[in-house]
């Protein structure tokens, strides 16, 4: 096969259509990328294999070296995740863009003697079929391959002979998708990844009829899979900002090359694309990374956030994203999308605080600087196995600085530290009497589910407001809210509440950064980090603190240490925990806050503790008072009053700075009737 049969179209009509330019692009914009590519691509060329591309799914932190033959199957400690992500050959295009920076054609040789070697000793059989040949890295190699061989079209190295075995292999690949890729995982993120492989590959070949069948079938799946797995606030069903945007990444690939061949794309698909990239936004942390919720790695998101800025011509996905093409992006879109990007106007998003209702996420922002304050809350469905026990749990960003930490993944094997970090005392939650409200059987299969309502929220212009809870203890007749109330720009009011009758113990959990000292003294804790500072103060009287050591991970086979806080109230009946958190720079001193009396207006009585709590919070010359209803209170014309504060609702936030003792107060800002 020749180069013009095996490339029969213009080379606007593939990924990487004018390498020569972006190799200069790279080097002047993008030279840590540029250092890091060319360290892996001489590393492949010696059999030394490291994953630590910032999307490699499964990364790895010890090299693998093979002194002479390749192990294709190689599994390091046990662990099968090194063999899918070895077989996903990522590397392949490392070496295509090192020989575009460089010109030096040991890497189209070490990328030959690779490839061939791969063709020659793993073929598709039953055994490889879970192993190399596994369905998802059969769909992800159709991206890898068919971008690299773009880098190498111009080398005098690439031979008719090898062209015409490597367009036969890749066949083989979309023969295997084809039979295998259907409806059993239309909700699965592989549906999507091998599909959006069989459709490269349907573009990347010689076109024929086949060809066009691949692809309109691809497109077919792709798009009913689409239509099950995205939500409309845009964030893909799985609960794990990782699979999220592998999802996204693949759609991106998809779109763009469909664009490129002139193939109408349904409107619906292109649209719920569009709204992954804006939930990425939404979920953006001020250091541009995604929080580590669920299977999920402390990644950056603003190459993925660029991508989609271009793709859609956005500007505010451009304000989220990088000012200049990205790295990868350059690459796959061509000199042109560098020109193009450049010229696309930046507009930051018309909101701050956000809700991500379908998913139960909500997501509490300051400011859209890199020294915002950001809390997360989660209150969603469990769906897949890459979800983990973390219903109500909280992050927290102080100054953009992590605070309150997710523990991420770490691995996927059935090993204690797997079910330490899925499990609910591994996140920032609550549990009763020691039991979690959700367990695994393994890695992947959960046991007991927990349904969760009441989700709520109210943006306001003082305070923000959500609330969630879940029917995880309900067959003991225990239900679990959680209420997070901040106070612009810095105070925060998490308020657990616990219907139960008879003696429980409540634990709430509190997991830090681990880069960070937490200190204890009686009801309060001080958390310092690299450049600011956290206190809690726990405000419900008999609970008690434990301070420990946990662990948390940023990326796969990877965990360390990090304090943590377990705060334990034993109570009968009806039980409220609330916590004060405040923070700011290393000069910020902690909140004072009290509990105040609550009266009814119209009945002239004292209401209990489970009837309805108050709060008064000051913070340097600032000062608020907060009524929670933890019942119905109201009877007839009426209202409840704390410190001669008039509410008329079930969480009303007053600003009481510079109001005079015995001054009333009424109404406040009302977060939930």
């Amino acid at each position: 096969m020749t180069l013009d049969q095996y490339f029969d179209r213009p080379d606007s009509c593939y990924f990487v259509p004018d390498p020569g330019k972006l190799a200069a692009y790279c080097r002047e914009n993008w030279e840590e990328d540029v250092n890091h590519i060319l360290r892996i691509a001489d590393e492949v060329c010696e059999n030394t294999f490291l994953f630590d591309l910032s999307w490699d799914m499964e990364r790895t932190y010890e090299p693998v070296t093979f002194p002479e033959d390749i192990d294709w199957s190689f599994t390091p400690s046990g662990d099968p995740e090194f063999v899918w992500q070895f077989n996903r050959h990522r590397y392949f295009i490392c070496l295509g863009q090192a020989w575009r920076l460089t010109g030096d054609e040991k890497y189209v040789k070490g990328f030959l003697r690779l490839i061939n070697d791969w063709m020659d000793r793993v073929p598709l059989n039953e055994k490889t079929g879970t192993g190399p040949w596994r369905m998802l890295e059969t769909g992800l190699r159709g991206e890898t391959w068919t971008k690299a061989i773009r880098y190498f079209k111009d080398s005098s190295l690439i031979t008719e002979d090898f062209l015409e075995r490597f367009a036969a292999c890749l066949r083989l690949h979309a023969q295997r998708l084809v039979e295998k890729g259907g409806d059993a995982r239309l909700q699965s993120n592989w549906c999507v990844l091998e599909n959006s492989g069989l459709f490269e590959i349907a573009m990347g070949l010689p076109q024929t009829e086949e060809t066009g069948r691949w692809a309109a079938l691809a497109l077919k799946r792709i798009r009913e899979s689409v239509k099950v797995q995205v939500y409309e606030d845009g964030s893909q069903w799985e609960q794990s900002p990782m699979y999220h945007n592998e999802v996204y990444h693949c759609l991106c690939c998809v779109i763009y090359l469909a664009k490129a061949n002139g193939i109408r794309l349904d409107p619906a698909m292109e649209d719920a694309v569009h709204r992954m990239a804006l939930a990425n936004v939404i979920w953006k942390k001020p250091d541009g990374c995604q929080f580590t919720q669920g299977d999920s790695d402390d990644t950056d998101l603003r190459d993925k956030i660029t991508m989609g800025a271009w793709l859609f011509k956005d500007p505010v996905l451009k304000y989220s994203g990088f000012p200049r093409l990205d790295y990868e992006s350059a690459w796959d879109f061509g000199y042109g999308a560098v020109a193009g990007y450049d010229a696309l106007a930046c507009l930051p998003p018309d909101f701050t605080s956000a809700a991500l209702k379908d998913s139960g996420n909500y997501y509490l922002r300051e400011s859209w600087e890199k020294d915002a304050n950001l809390l997360h809350f989660t209150c969603g469905a469990m769906s897949t196995g890459h979800c983990h026990g973390d219903k109500l749990h909280v992050d927290l960003v102080i100054n953009g600085e992590d605070v309150l930490v997710d523990g991420g993944r770490s691995t996927y094997m059935n090993v204690p530290i797997r079910f330490t970090l899925k499990d609910n005392p591994g996140h920032n939650t609550t549990t009763v009497d020691g039991k979690s409200f959700t367990t695994f059987a393994d890695s992947w299969e959960t046991e007991k589910l927990s349904l969760p309502v009441n989700r709520s929220f109210r943006f306001g212009k003082t305070a923000d407001f959500v609330q969630g809870g879940h029917l995880g203890y309900i067959s003991e007749g225990i239900f679990v809210n959680r209420r997070v109330i901040w106070i612009k720009p810095d105070i925060y009011l998490i308020n657990d509440q616990f219907y139960a009758a008879g003696e429980h113990e409540y634990r709430q959990f509190f997991h830090f950064a681990p880069e960070g000292r937490l200190q204890t003294d009686g009801s309060m804790a001080a958390f310092r980090g690299k450049k600011n500072a956290a206190y809690f103060r726990f405000l419900t009287e008999g609970t008690v603190l434990e301070q420990g050591t946990g662990i948390t991970s940023r990326h796969y086979n990877q965990w360390e240490e990090n304090s943590c806080l377990t705060a334990r109230l034993k109570k009968e009946g009806f039980a409220s925990m609330i916590t004060v958190i405040n923070g700011g720079d290393a000069l910020t001193e902690p909140a004072r806050a009290e509990l105040l009396e609550v009266r009814s207006h119209t009945r002239q009585v004292k209401l209990a503790d489970d009837e309805a709590q108050a709060v008064k919070i000051t913070v340097g010359d600032r000062s608020y008072v907060v009524i929670l209803c933890h019942n119905e209170v109201f009877h007839g014309s009426d209202a409840v009053i704390a410190d001669n504060c008039f509410g008329a609702g079930n969480v009303c936030v007053f600003d009481v700075t510079g109001v005079k003792e015995g001054e009333r107060v009424y109404g406040g800002e009302v977060l939930h009737v």
